[in-house]
């Protein structure tokens, strides 16, 4: 055996105990990086649920429709759309062709569906641009009624003129709704409600029987002055003799039938 031999063998014997060291301190290294230690700990599962978002919703049932229902007409024979028949009338063809005169009353029908499904949910029945109904003809005065079915739910009483103002409130059923109470003031549709007068209407709740409910707003535009109050006319009422207003224009176009939610209305608000 040479000396370079001896000497080659002493290199690889050094290499070896560095790595060996190098080994020895990576252990070192992951010993002190710590550990966890399992300790006493406990579970349990519970069933869950699921949340479903409610709807608020209206819909054109029928397109408006114009009546002349003024009461002294003998050709004033017709149901004015889905009411009671209580005030009855002939329908107009064409409103545009259609002129008003002194002592008569028009009835504009809007048919409509509502859908209110929700726990807590109460709704205001409404008509956007009340406030911009300004009329245009001296004399004149308006009016609604508010039917579900043929079941009258606001006698006629004057429309309201502000911007929000409502014209009544209906409350989603209450079926399945557990503990929840009725937000209702009114009764219910079809069955308990009764129906309210003049500005009683304004904050009156009726409840839903069901989800949806066909409803009758009816406005009305009457071109006098109804001294007695109520909403007919005869010959005490006063009505204008003069000819400042002809050919002058109200237009009901603008006019929106609205549902809007709200939370300070009804039995369980506060």
């Amino acid at each position: 055996m040479t000396n370079n031999d001896q000497i080659i063998v002493v290199t690889e014997e050094k290499r070896r105990r560095r790595g060996a060291i190098w080994v020895a301190a990576g252990a070192a290294a992951l010993l002190m990086g710590g550990s966890t230690f399992a300790l006493w700990s406990a579970s349990d599962t519970f069933s869950g649920g699921t949340i479903t978002a409610g709807d608020l919703n209206i819909a054109q049932l029928q397109d408006t429709s114009f009546w002349d229902v003024s009461n002294d007409r003998a050709d004033a024979t017709a149901v004015v759309g889905a009411t009671d028949g209580s005030q009855k009338g002939h329908l107009i063809a064409d409103i545009d062709t259609w002129r008003i005169a002194p002592g008569d009353k028009l009835a504009a029908s809007f048919e409509t569906t509502v859908t209110l499904e929700g726990d807590n949910l109460v709704a205001r029945v409404g008509l956007d641009g009340l406030d911009k109904l300004k009329s245009n003809i001296s004399g004149m005065s308006y009016s609604y009624e508010v039917y579900f079915g043929d079941k009258l739910l606001v006698n006629e009483t004057a429309l309201p003129t502000g911007a929000d103002a409502p014209l009544m409130y209906l409350a989603a059923p209450t079926a399945g709704q557990a503990n929840g109470l009725s937000d209702a003031t009114n009764g219910v549709l079809g069955s308990t409600a009764t129906a309210v007068n003049g500005v009683a209407a304004q904050t009156a709740v009726f409840e839903m029987a069901g989800t949806t409910a066909d409803l009758n707003v009816v406005v009305y535009a009457s071109f006098y002055e109804d001294l007695d109050g109520d909403f007919r006319y005869s010959p005490t009422d006063k009505t204008v003799t003069d000819r400042t207003d002809v050919r002058l224009a109200d237009t009901l176009a603008d006019l929106t039938l609205n549902l809007t939610q709200v939370r300070d209305t009804g039995a369980q608000f506060s």
